[in-house]
């Protein structure tokens, strides 16, 4: 029985997945929309789900699309990696977490492109998580080392991320609404896949479409180490300030995941809870609050988004905040526990500098701790070092997707036993490592595609 609720609980969050994957959600939008005949249109998708959303885009607009350029993760090119691809399509990968040279590539490029567009062109931004690593214009102070350096210190600090969005802004020629200049006036229509807490535009992607200011509030400044506030404390050069024809639409969000997940689990026949509080702050303490939570909540499933942080230790191991997270609520699970608890990225991916590509999160239960253990991993110091990957494949608990399409925050997803017989449906292209042998424990499967 327990074999077949964490089946289900992976089909639901493949439901939830889909419920916001990019083309899918653009599609919706623009066919929506009417488009004049005459007119280049010129896409710009940026971030991890930029390629889906584009795909949308292409499937309602067609030869109508003048010119694309893409600019996404390594290995999320999709469709567009294609050697066959249309010459209207530009594609970039880039680094992320950690910002790599393509994404200064990309900054140059995207100015370029722009620059490049007819007079009478207009443009279809498409923004998703990850476009502030993905695409960059640094002042001359600041070379590539140096900005890995601080985005190095910022993906480990456990800064909000509010703090973290207004010190990448500061220090970029393009973020918080300085590319608007660059689209010389022409209408855009900038849509959005959110993945920050109350869909905020002006924090989606570090705002490049969203006039604000660049500042840097004193009270973060002084959260950040004495070798940064130098650039802070400089005034970089760039405005917002430009004559703009943006029309800006949020068409997927963390909202919308949980509807499409609260929905497959009703039709596989579980009462289901959708809570409306944001998960964050520290991981470990987040994991333990939920688990402490539902012990005393109802039986069915419970569901929940957010994005917490992990302060990183110096050399950290594998793993990123999902299963930081998942392994800190394992402990803190009785040995009789009827918890399950699934806490996964929706883009495919865990925001770990060290983490494996294709593991999103992870799957746990009662027994998590019990199965690690057994297989020499110690808990303690996989908290500690900020290895919870490491642990998780040994438990045979990881969930691996890969790329998928969407990125809306991160999803927590738990199951309490009650007396249902469940429906089981199939997992689709979800691969998932489990180890559920009650004696006997076998290593996991690995897969080294």
């Amino acid at each position: 029985m327990s074999q077949a609720h964490r089946k289900n609980l992976l089909a639901i969050y493949q439901a939830a997945i889909d419920g916001v994957n990019g083309r899918v959600t653009v599609r919706r939008y623009l066919a929506s929309r009417s488009f004049k005949t005459r007119t280049p249109y010129y896409l710009i998708g940026i971030g991890k789900a930029a390629a889906s959303m584009a795909q949308g885009a292409f499937d309602v607009m067609g030869d109508q699309i003048e010119h694309a350029l893409i600019i996404t993760r390594h290995g999320y090119g999709g469709v567009f990696n294609n050697v066959s691809q249309p010459n209207s399509v530009e594609l970039i990968e880039a680094g992320h977490p950690q910002p790599d040279q393509h994404s200064l590539m990309a900054g140059q490029r995207l100015l370029s492109r722009l620059d490049e567009a007819a007079v009478n062109a207009e443009f279809i931004f498409l923004i998703s998580g990850g476009t502030s690593a993905l695409v960059e214009l640094l002042p001359e102070s600041i070379d590539l080392i140096e900005l890995q350096r601080i985005n190095r210190w910022l993906l480990g600090s456990g800064l909000a991320i509010d703090d973290i969005n207004q010190i990448r802004r500061a220090l970029s020629l393009i973020k918080g609404g300085r590319l608007i200049p660059y689209l010389k006036g022409r209408m855009t229509l900038n849509l959005l896949m959110s993945d920050v807490p109350n869909d905020e535009p002006a924090i989606i992607g570090s705002g490049l479409l969203i006039e604000q200011s660049a500042h840097c509030p004193q009270t973060t400044i002084e959260k950040t180490p004495g070798w940064m506030r130098q650039y802070l404390d400089e005034n970089i050069s760039g405005s917002s300030e430009s004559v703009s024809r943006i029309e800006t639409t949020i068409i997927a969000s963390a909202s919308d995941a949980r509807k499409a997940a609260a929905m497959a689990a009703e039709e596989l026949g579980y009462r289901v809870y959708c809570h409306p509080r944001f998960i964050d702050g520290d991981a470990i303490l987040a994991g333990q609050q939920l688990i402490a939570e539902l012990n005393g909540a109802e039986a069915g499933i419970h569901i929940w988004s957010g994005e917490t942080t992990v302060q990183l230790p110096d050399e950290p191991g594998q793993g990123g905040r999902c299963q930081h997270l998942a392994l800190a609520a394992a402990e803190a699970m009785q040995p009789d526990s009827p918890i399950i608890l699934l806490a996964a990225g929706t883009d495919g991916s865990d925001g770990g500098i060290n983490q494996i590509e294709a593991d999103a999160g992870a799957l746990v239960d009662a027994a998590t701790i019990r199965r690690g253990e057994l297989e020499g991993f110690d808990l303690s110091s996989s908290l500690l070092q900020a290895d919870a990957g490491a642990f998780l494949a040994a438990s045979g608990d990881l969930v691996s997707t890969g790329a998928t399409g969407a990125n809306v925050m991160d999803l927590m997803i738990a199951y309490i036993s009650e007396n249902i017989t469940p429906y089981s449906i199939e997992l689709r292209e979800i691969n998932v490592r489990l180890l559920m042998k009650e004696k006997k424990l076998a290593a996991p499967v690995r897969d080294e595609s």
